[in-house]
């Protein structure tokens, strides 16, 4: 028979006992060095090296949005069993108002020039196709004669409003990330019930605002990087790749924060197990959104949206090679993997696992964002200084990241430490 444990934190270890003093510095200076380094490497090109900066920016971005909608969604249908890992997600979600610092080397290029990653804030975007002279033509010409998708685009796609937009998201994630995690380390130092019933009230509009920031964000991060491509399935695959990311990074935490000797009782096998479950039907989903926007439209075939996954298929290019890629080891890869009860409940199968699936999710962003500047005339190029450049931006905003993290977590407790449901969580198993 089961025996029930005692709501009560039994782990010698809850917190990260000041290792945050010697980890955030170090995790600082690498990312520095690295998007330092990168830079140097991009061959001091400002625009190659925004179109890297920003598929690690969406990388780390991603993972922290998908933490906050893990917070938000256990305090909406008042889950108790992943209580106890809860505060790692809020810890995650509440790096989000500080990440607005890692958003500014995209947003500044792009109100002081016209050149960069956004194609929209140049003019004559519109005639992408068109030949060079006729882009040239179009691009000198007042807005109020230029075309009509230009004219009909410009109060949404521009920068004044795009900087606004940006300060708005942050404000809403921030507020929400702060909200939560504010009231739960109150209530491991009062134990008053009540706060768990005023977060699960704020999650209810708390999530209408986050839909709705996910969406538009979603859209102005990455999809209007080619403004003349339109998707709206584009939002849901953004939300899929982000929560099946954050996940695996709240697992891989967990894994490493308990082989450090930390939170060793807390989370259990049984943990593991559901997270993995949850895994495991968002790689699902994410392979169910992305063949729904392809055969949508493939089957339309209609040429403002058929080109956008024409480029991605050519295999001359290399993009093709890299969609195989993507669709065998971002779906049947893991699908395959993940399935088994045995791999879930394998703390050193899920530890893979959880750094197979980030490792695609980065790919699933680089082929989203790269391409773009392929198609704006930059040369990709996967020589060796290439490869390093981008391997040296990854591992600095990785870097960047981690000391944001040590920054927001110092010495609070890694686990909530009197939630009422904190007995649910410590006596969960999986039927």
């Amino acid at each position: 028979m089961h025996e029930t444990r005692p709501a009560k934190i039994t782990s010698p270890i809850v917190d990260l006992g000041g290792a945050h003093v010697k980890l955030m510095p170090l995790a600082l200076i690498v990312g520095a060095v690295g998007v330092g380094l990168a830079y140097a490497l991009s061959q001091f090109q400002l625009q190659r090296f925004s179109y890297i900066y920003l598929v690690n920016f969406a990388f780390v971005l991603t993972m922290c949005i998908g933490s906050l909608f893990f917070v938000t969604i256990s305090h909406l249908t008042r889950a108790g069993w992943n209580v106890t890992l809860r505060r790692i997600a809020e810890l995650y979600a509440q790096c989000l108002p500080v990440l607005f610092i890692l958003f500014l080397p995209i947003l500044i290029p792009l109100l002081l020039s016209s050149d960069g990653l956004y194609v929209w804030n140049q003019g004559g975007w519109s005639m992408t196709h068109a030949t060079n002279d006729l882009k040239d033509t179009v691009a000198n010409l007042p807005l109020a004669d230029r075309p009509p998708l230009e004219q009909m685009k410009a109060a949404y796609l521009n920068k004044g409003f795009f900087a606004i937009r940006w300060v708005i998201y942050f404000c809403i994630w921030g507020g929400m990330a702060t909200f939560f995690l504010r009231t739960s380390l109150k209530q491991d130092t009062t134990g008053d019930k009540k706060l768990t019933s005023w977060m699960q009230a704020f999650s209810a509009p708390a999530m209408i605002l986050f839909a709705a920031s996910i969406v538009f964000s979603s859209m102005d991060l990455l999809m209007s990087l080619e403004p003349l491509w339109f998707s709206t399935m584009f939002p849901v695959y953004f939300f899929a790749g982000s929560v099946l990311s954050s996940l695996a990074l709240i697992t891989l935490t967990s894994l490493n924060l308990q082989r450090s000797g930390r939170i060793t009782d807390e989370v259990t096998t049984e943990h593991y197990h559901d997270m993995g479950k949850l895994m495991f039907g968002f790689v699902v989903f994410w392979g169910y959104i992305a063949f729904s926007q392809f055969m949508l439209i493939w089957y339309a075939n209609i040429p403002e949206e058929t080109f956008w996954y024409e480029y991605r298929m050519d295999l001359e290019n290399g993009w093709g090679i890299l969609s195989i890629i993507l669709l065998v080891g971002h779906l049947f890869v893991p699908f395959l993997f993940m399935m088994g009860r045995t791999m879930r409940r394998n703390k050193n199968l899920m530890f893979i696992a959880t750094i197979y699936l980030l490792v695609m999710h980065w790919i699933d962003l680089y082929w989203l964002v790269m391409p773009q500047y392929a198609r704006a005339g930059g040369e990709i190029g996967f020589g060796f200084m290439s490869v390093l450049a981008d391997l040296a931006c990854t591992v600095g905003i990785i870097g960047l990241f981690m000391g944001i993290f040590f920054l927001v977590t110092r010495d609070k407790p890694l686990v909530t430490l009197q939630d009422p449901r904190l007995g649910e969580a410590l006596n969960h198993e999986v039927h």
